[in-house]
């Protein structure tokens, strides 16, 4: 039996440099760092951490702003170029589904890394989440849309990859009653629907 996930991290080891191209060539998501630090109770002494952080793309804009900052990343190789972009920042290897979140978080930052979890991970993830932030603490999360929850395999010239394309109202839904939603946006990029949302710890 084909082991997805473990090809989806394989594709990220194996092209690591090629992805840190292209995702330096997009450039850092600045207006979405700062909304971020917008939105959090304690904006102006945030902890705060990465999921999914890669090759360190957003990791120098976060550091400018935060007063701790953690990057965490499934590809140890996407890591490796990450320190060499950002070596004042502290960047671990991890799997979000087994991950024990660092405690008194003020922002969680998800940027197209939590589309590679099916919705019950989801779920459990949301939960570990929430625990970890501080009142008034937000998690920002970015996925991949269709109106309706789907698996889908890429491949393209970096290999196979397994994503799952997700709503905001399910993100609503596995988020439960615990959160609330205070921001949602919808985007059109590189031919894909995206959406934005960021969900708040209750002060």
């Amino acid at each position: 039996m084909i082991d997805l996930r473990q090809e989806t991290v394989d594709t990220y080891n194996k092209t690591a440099q090629a992805m840190a191209n292209k995702f330096t060539a997009i450039g850092p998501r600045t207006a979405d760092i700062d909304l971020g630090f917008e939105l959090c109770k304690n904006r102006k002494h945030a902890r705060v951490l990465e999921i999914g952080c890669g090759n360190g793309r957003d990791a120098l804009e976060i550091v400018r702003r935060a007063t701790w900052y953690r990057g965490m990343d499934i590809s140890e190789n996407l890591l490796q170029i990450a320190r060499q972009v950002c070596p004042s920042a502290q960047f671990i290897q991890g799997d979000v589904t087994k991950y024990n979140f660092p405690p008194r978080l003020d922002i969680i930052f998800a940027f197209a890394s939590l589309l590679h979890i099916d919705k019950q991970e989801m779920k459990r993830v949301l939960k570990r989440a929430y625990t970890s932030l501080n009142p008034g603490g937000v998690f920002y999360i970015s996925l991949k849309y269709l109106p309706e929850y789907t698996e889908k395999i890429k491949t393209d010239q970096f290999g196979r990859r397994q994503f799952f394309f997700y709503n905001p109202e399910l993100i609503i839904e596995l988020a439960g009653e615990v959160y609330e939603p205070i921001y949602i946006d919808m985007q059109h990029f590189q031919d894909v629907e995206w959406f934005t949302i960021v969900l708040k710890k209750p002060s």
